[in-house]
């Protein structure tokens, strides 16, 4: 396909979503990885940080399975929106920690909660962009 969709994708994890985007080796996981496919998208762009921990360990997945070639490890809020390229798509696999019915009321921090607080940088890519 030669005009495929742009995405850009935040908070990728060791790259779900890419896989369901692009498929494994372009495989999808419908014919159980083993039938060429022709992905309709395009990871342009790709961040993971972790701000809670030193050592990086999805982003180094990630790097392993797709190469560090447009894969941003930086903290989203200090990355520039012009430094990310323009998309047509933009995904993320959003940290839930401050959302998720796993824990209390009393401790769900929602919007201002030390991972809830991204959100904002989904907002501004989105209006800036």
């Amino acid at each position: 396909m030669e005009n495929k969709i742009k995405v850009v994708e935040l908070f990728a994890g060791v790259g779900g979503f890419r896989i369901g985007l692009e498929g494994w080796g372009n495989k999808s996981a419908s014919s159980g990885f083993k039938e060429q496919i022709e992905p309709q998208y395009e990871i342009v762009w790709s961040n993971q940080w972790e701000p809670s921990t030193k050592t990086q360990y999805a982003s180094l997945v990630y790097e392993h399975r797709f190469g560090k070639e447009n894969h941003c490890n930086q903290d989203i809020s200090t990355v520039e929106v012009e430094d990310i390229p323009d998309h047509d798509l933009l995904v993320g696999g959003f940290p839930c920690q401050d959302y998720s019915v796993a824990t209390s009321l009393k401790n769900s921090k929602g919007l201002i909660g030390k991972k809830g607080v991204l959100w904002w940088s989904i907002h501004k890519l989105i209006s800036e962009k």
